[in-house]
């Protein structure tokens, strides 16, 4: 368990999400927390830093994709959905392009935004599995990215 405000990491293949499943019950169980997903890739893939003053106004996000997980919170008065994000490369259309490479936002999941600078967020029904949130997640980053990935992920856990 980590200090308070400091995550505890969990590093995992993609195909062997076991421990981080088990990192996201926990904190669906309590109702408070997030879970922040790192692809790893390797270093000489990665481009140079973008840098200069039209690098504020770009209209796209990190080169290597970032995705977050929350848990909702069905005990408010307006009970709210687990929702999952990605920071990505690619611009606004994520959702258009996701199908387009065969794995749309699934049916009864809903877009909530889908900008270039602030990445795609998508509401999760809460009955859906946090296996299949996860492979979605992961799945739609790989797609996304401009940068190969190398099939392992750093979780980084945030609990209470």
């Amino acid at each position: 368990m980590s200090r308070a405000g400091e995550p505890d990491y969990v590093e995992f293949e993609q195909g062997r999400p076991d421990a981080v499943l088990a990192r996201m019950a926990a904190i669906a169980a309590a109702g408070q927390g997030w879970v922040n997903f790192e692809p790893a890739v390797h270093v000489e893939d990665v481009p140079p830093p973008r840098s200069g003053m039209f690098s504020i106004f770009s209209a796209r996000g990190p080169d290597v994709p970032l995705a977050t997980w929350t848990p909702g919170d069905p005990g408010r008065s307006r009970p709210e959905p687990p929702t999952i994000g990605i920071l990505h490369p690619t611009g606004a259309g994520a959702k258009a392009r996701l199908a387009d490479r065969g794995r749309p936002v699934p049916d009864k999941w809903v877009v909530l935004q889908d900008y270039s600078k602030k990445g795609l967020v998508v509401a999760v029904p809460p009955w859906v599995s946090h296996g299949e949130v996860l492979d979605w997640l992961l799945a739609a980053s790989t797609i996304l990215s401009l940068i190969p990935l190398t099939g392992t992920w750093r979780a980084s856990v945030y609990e209470g």
